[in-house]
């Protein structure tokens, strides 16, 4: 053992003098062989993806690392098989039209076994198109494969009798490749349609939860905020689930981006409204509910979205003006306070004692349940008037209660200033008659 231990020792010194003497050929020993494995690697893939028998799933994901010049071979291939299965299926048809009897049973029984794995040929040939066409595949490269398809479609409607088209219509209806799959397909989508829609209607109140936490948000930003997170997650739902189904969504976003740059400039007066919208929302001059006054128009804020704001006025006329309009005029929020003054005038003639009108209308105010306290109320002579002392009445009131006590005090003091014998003044004028010398000659 020691002595083949000494001459293994003396070999391998040998060895690596050999070595360092050739300027280390090793490397280019070693490199050659990794190539012919890539190679060989290669070559193996290429037979596995054209193999007739290998199933949809594999296939697809065979193709994923191939070129495609690659993929423009394979098609090729799949091409020849599709031709193939094609060419069978004719010659069984010619051979029906004189068969009969057992024949044509037989010959029916090899046309529906050639037509399931014509089909499995088909969708095989499909999902090597689909990846060709991911990897950068011209249209002049694929049209002459597309134009197959049609034509042998075309053609296998027009060539099939109608009994080997009933079986093969009946057989694809209640198989799970064709009406029963498609039947659980369209199943699955309304049950996630509506699965997208409970997740997006719950989360839709848990942010409306969160918000109404932050009482310094309007309720018009809360529910905008809501309903922009409910389509958010509804639409992020749906796009989740096509992708779950196969359907590829990556051109949407780009049908999307596009259509988003031409509405852009076709719908600029939109988007003013859109941005007079956001920022009446987030500086929340005025709420829904609110009365307000602006251009031109009176009313409560009955509803907002992000592009108009409908006014209810008070005899129930619904206004909808632009968000732009809003924004870019004044903004008169009269229910903006929780409490309100009252500004109310009334003329009485010069004869009578102004006095006793302030009296009254003090009492009036002061029996009036919804006139406040604090702050007092202010009754005075304010103006000697063309016609009229004008006596100026000013209780405050909550703002909800404002035109209920408008009302109220104004039918009040004119039945007690008829009970006091207090007139109130129309406008008159004196007329003086000045004879002219010499007008009846």
């Amino acid at each position: 053992m020691k002595r083949l231990s000494r001459f293994r020792l003396v070999w391998l010194l040998l060895w690596c003098v050999a070595v360092s003497s050739n300027g280390f050929p090793v490397v280019a020993q070693v490199t050659e062989p990794e190539q012919e494995v890539v190679v060989l690697e290669n070559n193996n893939l290429m037979e596995e993806v054209v193999e007739k028998s290998i199933p949809a799933d594999d296939l697809e994901i065979l193709l994923v690392p191939l070129t495609a010049e690659e993929l423009s071979d394979v098609a090729g291939s799949w091409q020849g098989y599709v031709r193939s299965q094609l060419e069978d299926v004719a010659q069984i048809n010619l051979q029906l039209r004189s068969a009969s009897g057992e024949q044509e049973a037989s010959l029916r029984s090899q046309l529906s076994s050639l037509s399931e794995s014509g089909s499995d040929f088909l969708n095989n040939y499909r999902l090597v198109l689909e990846a060709w066409t991911l990897k950068g595949a011209k249209a002049e490269e694929l049209e002459p494969h597309t134009d197959y398809i049609l034509a042998l479609k075309a053609g296998a409607l027009k060539t099939t009798d109608i009994q080997t088209l009933f079986q093969n219509a009946w057989a694809w209806l209640f198989s799970w490749d064709g009406g029963v799959g498609v039947l659980m397909a369209a199943l699955g989508v309304l049950f996630a349609v509506w699965a997208m829609m409970f997740v997006a209607r719950m989360m839709r109140r848990i942010t409306e939860r969160g918000l109404g936490k932050i009482p310094t948000i309007s309720r018009m930003l809360k529910r905008f905020i809501a309903t922009t997170v409910y389509w958010v997650v509804f639409v992020l739902g749906i796009l989740i689930v096509l992708a779950l189904f196969g359907v590829n969504v990556t051109p949407l976003f780009a049908v999307l981006g596009g259509l988003s740059f031409i509405l852009g400039f076709a719908l600029q007066e939109t988007l003013g409204n859109l941005a007079s919208g956001l920022m009446i929302m987030v500086l929340k001059p005025f709420d829904t509910g609110d009365y307000i006054q602006v251009g031109g128009s009176s009313g409560f804020v009955d509803e907002m979205s992000v592009v108009s704001t409908k006014i209810r006025t008070f005899d129930n006329q619904i206004i909808v003006v632009p968000n732009s309009k809003i924004w870019g005029d004044v903004i008169t929020n009269v229910s903006a306070s929780e409490e309100r003054r009252v500004d109310l005038v009334f003329g009485i003639a010069y004869s009578d004692n102004a006095a006793q009108a302030i009296d009254v209308l003090k009492d009036l105010v002061a029996q009036h349940a919804l006139c406040l306290k604090t702050p007092e109320p202010e009754v005075f002579v304010g103006e000697l008037g063309d016609n009229s002392v004008n006596i100026f009445c000013r209780p405050w009131s909550k703002s909800d209660d404002y035109w209920t006590v408008y009302w109220d005090l104004t039918g009040q003091a004119k039945e007690r200033f008829d009970e006091e014998g207090i007139s109130i003044p129309f406008p008159q004028r004196d007329v003086h008659l000045i004879p002219v010398q010499g007008a009846n000659s």
